[in-house]
């Protein structure tokens, strides 16, 4: 049994405040994602409960096979040649090279009316993203909407931002807040620090509310707290040099896709030319998303495709991973121009889109959270940015870390309700990053951008397109055919250039 995944777990219930028995805590390593498991088990913890114990896990699991039975949880192992031993049997073996900690996407509840499990997945989410904000001292005397009273002199607030506007002369903020008992408006002054951060829609956030003696008057915020990455936490590394090469936007079938780069950064990963000892040492290739370039995905498509037929171009994809060493273990997330449905989260590649893939090839959903070699990964497509960017002054395609950082401060990938980014109806909200990674990667931008915040390594993966007339419409500028290669012993970044003939290798923000 891995001690990095036991590590992963002490340190998630860690953060949540609450201790778990050491039986509890074998009954999770057991499951085939236990922080899906330990999300459950947060949502049903009666808060004083001072830990988890085994005999709460066994109840859950109880529950839910009677619920859905054994079918629902069974899994089909699929053999990774790169390790020798089923995928999901990876405990079994003690070999952590790749272990998967949650995939985003969950069924929709089959039962519910489309809006009753909107209403589920955002209640998920509230419950969520409100116990990352339990007890934090900036937010004393936290009460539900519905219990605040004008004589209280110090308390605060976890509520869900429904809407915010400013007033007509002096531009201060009022916000509309809710939760799961009802909703209020909030004073926020333009010059206070809270102001500082725009408030987005849906976003989950705690105040601490100063009450006037005028029962007319709305509270005023004195101050806000974002759920966020903790300034002090738990990071993960690799015991041993391992390297991982990250992809993203391949956009096979593609008049525009770059063939002559992709055969650079093939002979590289082969060790033909420079850097062929540096090629050696990389184990995994994670690819974030937009692995085709699909079919009517935006006006006129048609024109910029060089393979019509969507099935063929996933073809053509596992052609062109077949050219890749076979002892690389190559993990895969799906993107808006994959074909598993638009909504997110999206479910892994199904099972006739992987026929022709090479065995070494993991298919997971979009997003995806999982370790390698102890440094938790979340791979997110990115397509939020489309809604992220608009929304958030200064922000733009160019510089989608800035809005990375933004995520993490939310503690959601993709937060707002409507927009161009649609959403899954589902009673569990898997685009809320919980728990932390060590490394954070998006695509979409089609452009190449790395840096930190607050431990986590953000990077931006770049795409294997070249410019299309879209994306000029659209002034996307690409920054085509660049690997990001990060040592998981330290964190240190080497950016691979393939849009010319390899000569070096050079030395990142890592």
């Amino acid at each position: 049994m891995p001690n990095e995944l036991r590590d992963h777990l002490v340190a998630y219930f860690e953060e949540h405040r609450t201790l778990v028995e050491a039986g509890a805590l074998t009954l999770l390593l057991s499951e085939r994602q236990p922080l899906v498991l330990s999300q459950e088990i947060l949502e049903r913890l009666d808060p004083q409960a001072p830990f988890v114990t085994r005999e709460l896990v066994e109840s859950i699991l109880s529950a839910r096979r009677a619920t859905h039975g054994p079918a629902a949880i069974t899994v089909t192992p699929r053999r990774d040649p790169a390790l020798g031993v089923p995928a999901t049997d990876l405990r079994a073996a003690d070999l952590p090279i790749f272990q998967l900690i949650q995939e985003g996407f969950s069924e929709p509840p089959k039962q519910h009316l489309p809006l009753q499990a909107y209403g589920d997945l955002f209640r998920h989410r509230f419950a969520a993203l409100s116990r990352l904000l339990k007890g934090r001292p900036d937010l004393p005397n936290q009460r539900p909407i519905a219990g605040l009273r004008h004589t209280d002199e110090e308390v605060s607030v976890v509520g869900m931002v429904r809407s915010v506007r400013e007033t007509p002369q002096k531009h201060h903020l009022i916000l509309m807040v809710e939760d799961d008992t009802g909703a209020i408006e909030l004073f926020v002054p333009k010059d206070s620090p809270g102001a500082l951060l725009p408030f987005l829609p849906d976003e989950v956030v705690g105040f601490k509310l100063k009450f006037s003696r005028d029962p007319e008057r709305i509270p005023r915020v004195e101050a806000v707290e974002r759920p966020d990455v903790p300034a002090r936490r738990t990071v993960h590394r690799s015991p041993t040099a391992r390297r991982t090469l990250f992809l993203s936007d391949l956009h096979i079938g593609s008049k525009t896709f770059l063939a002559d780069e992709w055969g650079r950064l093939t002979d590289f990963l082969r060790g033909e030319g420079p850097g062929g000892e540096l090629a050696a040492t990389i184990d995994q290739i994670v690819v974030a998303g937009d692995l085709v370039d699909g079919i009517g995905i935006y006006p006129h498509q048609e024109r910029d495709l060089a393979i019509a037929d969507v099935s063929e171009q996933y073809q053509e994809l596992g052609r062109r991973l077949k050219e890749l060493p076979e002892r690389l273990t190559i993990i895969v997330v799906p993107g808006n121009h994959d074909a598993v449905g638009p909504a997110e989260p999206q479910p892994a590649l199904s099972p006739a889109l992987q026929e022709g893939l090479p065995p070494n090839v993991r298919a997971l959903a979009n997003p995806s959270t999982f370790s390698l070699s102890g440094v938790v990964v979340e791979a997110y497509h990115g397509r939020s940015l489309d809604d992220l960017i608009p929304a958030i002054p200064g922000a733009t395609y160019a510089r989608p870390t800035a809005v990375m950082k933004r995520m993490l401060q939310m503690r959601h990938l993709a937060p707002i309700y409507g927009g161009r980014t649609p959403l899954l109806p589902s009673a569990r909200d898997g685009l809320v990053v919980d728990p932390l990674p060590d490394l954070l990667v998006t695509g979409h931008a089609h452009t190449y951008g790395v840096d930190q915040y607050r431990g986590v390594l953000l990077l931006s993966a770049s795409t294997w397109q070249a410019e299309t007339e879209y994306q000029r419409m659209r002034n996307i500028t690409p920054v085509p055919a660049r690997g990001a290669l990060v040592d998981l012993s330290t964190m240190e970044l080497h950016t691979l250039d393939f849009s010319r003939p390899v000569t070096a290798v050079h030395r990142g923000a890592g």
